[in-house]
């Protein structure tokens, strides 16, 4: 599928941050389904690259998860019917948007938050400069 929906996860540090890690970990442990149709980073305040996109995003605390550029999260831990209907929201077609809608009562899947953490980068940005290519 060519078309996901972008999130970005604004943090201080999701390592050394109880709220920050629990963001993060909300975006990891959504299903695989789901997982499928998103795109997703963290964006550490700790380093430039951080910051832009602080900057960038208009970002007023921390930490805040931004689905398609828009503030949707701040400093609230979402469940996981709350991050659905956001993702459908912003959802680039409609096609998707049923797709992510028909899984509303799926639920948070945290057997593989690790696994999924990893391939967010979750702690991978926050303790040097980074360079996003």
């Amino acid at each position: 599928m060519a078309d996901f929906i972008h999130i970005d996860v604004l943090t201080l540090d999701s390592v050394q941050c109880a709220a920050c890690g629990y963001m993060m970990e909300s975006i990891a442990a959504l299903p695989k389904d789901v997982q499928d149709m998103i795109q997703y980073r963290e964006w550490s305040i700790k380093n430039k690259d951080g910051i832009g996109k602080f900057l960038e995003l208009k970002g007023r605390v921390l930490p805040t998860i931004c689905i398609e550029k828009d503030l949707v999260f701040e400093s609230i831990i979402p469940q996981y019917e709350e991050l659905i209907d956001e993702m459908a929201k912003r959802a680039p077609n409609e096609g998707m948007k049923k797709r992510i809608q028909a899984l509303r009562d799926k639920g948070f899947e945290f057997d593989k938050i690790q696994e999924n953490l990893a391939k967010a980068g979750a702690g991978k940005f926050t303790r040097t400069d980074s360079s996003v290519k």
